[in-house]
């Protein structure tokens, strides 16, 4: 396909300093894929990276295209990618994390910790972090980090499969079991997501603690819910499971408060498995965890969960509709983001149309 010269992109110029400009339309090397962006979803990594939170890491430098929750369609393929399979029209869906493909961690297929991360010249990539993301037009993209959409998934749905796959990677690394209590801290986009996970997989009571709008949510979606701003949520939880705790236990709100509180509304023998990152490094009760055996798993992104993510939703294990809230044009991409930074009108998941 003859692809335009130039496209609209979100720039980032700096800390908090954007605008939607035009940029030259990126051409594939010999495994990638240039793909017309359909969906990018507003992820709750993308205010810090615009927000100057992580300096010299995400991105490395400016000016920066982000966006990593997306959806599109093949409109070019390099060499490689052809030969193995990819075709102009295909309908994909992608995730941030390239590894190298070479490295230790990358042959265990645990690319998401590549030992060769940030070196893109020795084949590693983050889309949206330090990569050139997809609030653009078009995406050029590894085929490792793309997944085919099927048939009668509309792309808006698959562009959510990043995020939902990282809460399934949170969820199973809890080693959850069918039956097994399970408390999720924080009610943002990705505990909701959880909470639909830990139901699909069987949990027995899925309990959250929130507050607000969006832990009324999460009892839609069937939780049992607790307001950490009037209840002590260790109390709560154990009165609820006889003094013992849960077994499994997802930190999703990345504060200091919330990593303790985890820590100690665990089970003797359970595992609380994190995906909030604090600003700080918090202080746990070590003796207890110690004592009790009480295990803290910290989780990135979404290695290997993907294309089951995408399986269960096909299978209407999960249904993503009573998340996916709000839609808007990349060119209103600031009033996107003062919606979903201020969660304005129960904003979720907020997607944004970079083709229109």
């Amino acid at each position: 396909m003859q692809l335009p010269k130039e496209m609209n992109a979100l720039v980032l110029k700096g800390v908090r300093d954007f605008s939607i400009e035009t940029v030259p339309v990126p051409s594939p090397d010999a495994d990638e894929v240039i793909c017309k962006v359909d969906t990018t979803f507003i992820c709750g990594t993308d205010p810090h990276i615009i927000n100057g939170d992580f300096p010299g890491f995400w991105p490395t430098g400016f000016p920066f295209i982000p966006g990593h929750e997306w959806s599109g369609t093949i409109v070019q393929t390099g060499k490689k990618s052809a030969e193995l399979g990819w075709k102009e029209g295909d309908r994909v869906c992608g995730i941030s994390h390239c590894g190298c493909g070479y490295c230790e961690m990358c042959q265990k297929g645990r690319y998401n910790i590549c030992l060769n991360y940030g070196h893109e010249e020795k084949g590693h990539r983050q889309y949206g972090h330090y990569t050139p993301g997809a609030y653009a037009q078009f995406m050029r993209t590894s085929v490792k980090s793309i997944f085919k959409v099927p048939d009668g998934m509309d792309l808006e749905y698959a562009a959510c499969v990043d995020p939902l796959s990282i809460a399934l990677y949170t969820v199973e690394r809890s080693r959850l079991k069918p039956g097994d209590d399970i408390l999720i801290l924080g009610t943002g986009p990705q505990g909701l997501m959880a909470i639909l996970c830990a139901k699909a997989m069987g949990a027995g009571r899925i309990i959250a603690a929130g507050s607000g709008e969006r832990l009324k949510k999460a009892e839609e979606l069937g939780a049992i819910p607790i307001d950490y701003r009037t209840e002590d949520v260790v109390s709560k939880v154990k009165d609820m499971t006889h003094g013992r705790g849960v077994p499994a236990v997802l930190e999703c709100a990345g504060t200091a408060k919330s990593i303790n509180t985890a820590c100690l509304a665990a089970s003797k023998g359970g595992v609380v498995s994190m995906i909030g990152i604090p600003h700080s490094d918090p202080s746990l009760p070590i003796k207890r965890m110690v004592l009790e055996e009480v295990e803290l798993v910290g989780n990135r992104a979404n290695p290997n969960t993907a294309q089951p993510t995408i399986e269960m939703l096909m299978n209407n294990r999960i249904d993503l509709t009573p998340l996916m809230t709000h839609r808007f044009d990349l060119k209103d991409f600031a009033t996107a983001l003062d919606t979903f930074e201020n969660r304005k009108d129960g904003a979720i998941k907020i997607a944004t149309k970079p083709n229109g």
